[in-house]
């Protein structure tokens, strides 16, 4: 702006022309643009990597602290665990029948008396590592084969090892699982024994961690894997979900994601991956960080954003961006087109009035001239072909003098019989329909059709319809006007019409071998509109052509 000012002190006015104005001015609000478009774009970024951020770390704390209280409690159940499967692995091997056979209820009330809320449970495994009898209901069937190295382990090192806290997507709760073989009737791995420990004091926690993430609603996943120094994997689960049993493929699945996105964070502890996935395009955020209690415990923490939104967001900026940009030229472009076709309008238009001013005069001595004739001489064949083309002329005459005179005349608004003017129009016509060797008829049942309208809007609309229907109808073929159940019907069989919509466009011809000056439906739609006369126009090659106007009827004379 500074530079426009400093441009018209140095340089008066005068010596400037409207071109050059309008390019400094598009040029000052092109640089703007830009310059707006720049900073709009690097806010937008720069505000969401700052929202993606603070989203992660609130995330992460929130998981970090609930991890933190969970393996706390965890050390404090560790050698209680232990113990009671010590306990329960005893009272098994002393009873001396299968292990899938034995009622467990007095043995879980033994090792949960004391308790609140009865935290520990009893799970017995199939020789097939599935669990077949335990304690809680949603355990039984549950696969737990992919533990067997684990298992074999612990019995050759002869040791007791209560996992970390697991997250079960059936029970959507965390716990802990202590393991063993059972020996029965000398079979040392009849059977694997599971004492289960319950975390229900973190589920409250848990629920106000997922409420956390529903507030987020771009964020589509979250995934926690721990990493123990056993080699042992497991991934939780923290957002909301329906419960169910997860197949032993999947849980494989699940395992090795997490061991992939730690060797990924081997160099880095903070990940970032973008990929597209069903058109969606995602962006993924992991961090890695040893525990806060165990050093040997290692938390790797994955976040999945939809961007989609974000990138929408820069795309609609882009396409605004550009929208503007060319808003200037498009519209100079637009209003030389649109000034072209009102020249163009305007010069059709002073010729239509100059061609009034020169028929009017030799229209009224011919149309005199004519009539003497007919007194003199009587009407014969030539009376009436010169009858038929003065009655053309004055057709072209009435709709040239209509189309300029239409936005100045108020016409009278009377109640006019449809019917009788449709008959009277409709002779008119009969001498320019035979001099084309064509005929016009009407049929009508409909007697009692009154309308409110101009009478002069009123005949512009018939007269053009049926000098259209006589122009454009085959030789030696007949016309016919049809008014019933308050609609006028005008038919003819020719040449079937192309565009039905453009045909009511000004100075517009589909037929430019038939004479004309596109006024006639132009006048006609202009006085639909006007009345709200509904308009249909069919025509196809079989059927011919018809224009049907739906008159709304006043009053009924019976």
């Amino acid at each position: 702006m500074l530079v426009l000012i400093f441009i018209f002190v140095q340089y008066p006015m005068q010596n400037f022309k409207i071109s050059s104005f309008v390019f400094l001015i598009i040029g000052m609000f092109a640089l703007i643009d830009i310059f707006g478009y720049i900073t709009l774009r690097n806010q937008i970024i720069t505000n969401y990597d700052k929202d993606i951020k603070l989203l992660i770390s609130d995330l992460s704390n929130k998981t970090k602290d609930m991890l933190t209280k969970l393996l706390f409690e965890y050390a404090n159940e560790k050698e209680k665990i232990i113990e009671k499967h010590k306990y329960v692995l005893k009272a098994i091997e002393s009873k001396k029948m299968h292990p899938l056979d034995i009622n467990l209820t007095s043995l879980h009330q033994e090792i949960n008396k004391d308790t609140l809320r009865k935290p520990y449970n009893i799970n017995i495994l199939s020789k097939a590592l599935v669990i077949m009898n335990s304690t809680l209901d949603k355990e039984l069937g549950f696969d737990v084969s992919f533990a067997k190295d684990l298992f074999d382990e612990h019995k050759r090192e002869n040791v007791i090892y209560p996992c970390p806290p697991l997250f079960e997507k059936s029970t959507q709760s965390f716990f802990t699982f202590s393991d063993g073989y059972i020996n029965y009737a000398g079979d040392d791995k009849a059977g694997v024994l599971q004492i289960s420990y319950w975390y229900k004091s973190r589920e409250e926690e848990l629920k106000k961690l997922q409420d956390a993430i529903d507030s987020y609603p771009n964020v589509k996943d979250v995934k926690v894997f721990t990493f123990g120094d056993e080699g042992f994997v497991h991934d939780i689960i923290i957002h909301k979900y329906e419960a169910y049993k997860p197949s032993l493929q999947e849980f494989y699945d699940r395992i090795r994601d997490g061991k992939i996105i730690k060797e990924k964070l081997q160099k880095s502890k903070y990940l970032v991956e973008e990929f597209t996935d069903n058109g969606k395009h995602l962006k993924s955020i992991s961090i890695s960080s040893n525990g806060v209690i165990f050093d040997n415990t290692e938390v790797v923490f994955s976040i999945i954003i939809d961007d989609t939104a974000h990138l929408k967001e820069l795309q609609n900026l882009n396409i605004w961006m550009l929208i503007v940009t060319v808003l200037g030229l498009v519209g100079i472009v637009v209003l030389s087109r649109v000034r072209k076709k009102e020249i163009k309008l305007n010069e059709q238009d002073k010729f239509i009035q100059s061609a009034m001013h020169e028929i009017k005069t030799p229209l009224s001595i011919i149309t005199l001239n004519n009539q003497l004739r007919e007194l003199s001489f009587g009407r014969d064949e030539f009376t009436l072909e010169i009858e038929s083309a003065l009655k053309t002329l004055q057709l072209s005459y009435d709709d040239m003098k209509f189309s300029l005179n239409t936005q100045n005349e108020n016409y009278l608004i009377k109640t006019i019989s449809l019917e009788e003017l449709v008959k009277e129009r409709v002779s008119y016509f009969k001498t320019i329909a035979n001099s084309y060797s064509k005929d016009i008829v009407i049929r009508t049942n409909d007697k009692h059709c009154e309308v409110q309208m101009s009478a002069i809007e009123l005949i512009r609309l018939i007269d053009n319809n049926i000098s259209n229907t006589i122009k454009y109808a085959q030789n030696e073929s007949t016309i016919t006007v049809i008014l019933k159940n308050n609609s006028l019907s005008f038919h003819n069989v020719g040449v079937p019409i192309k565009d039905t919509k453009k045909i009511f466009n000004k100075y517009f011809r589909e037929n430019n071998v038939v004479g004309g000056h596109g006024l006639g439906l132009s006048i006609v739609h202009d006085i639909v509109m006007k009345y709200g006369i509904d308009v249909v126009v069919d025509s196809d090659e079989k059927n011919g052509t018809t224009f049907t106007y739906m008159f709304k009827c006043i009053k009924d004379k019976s």
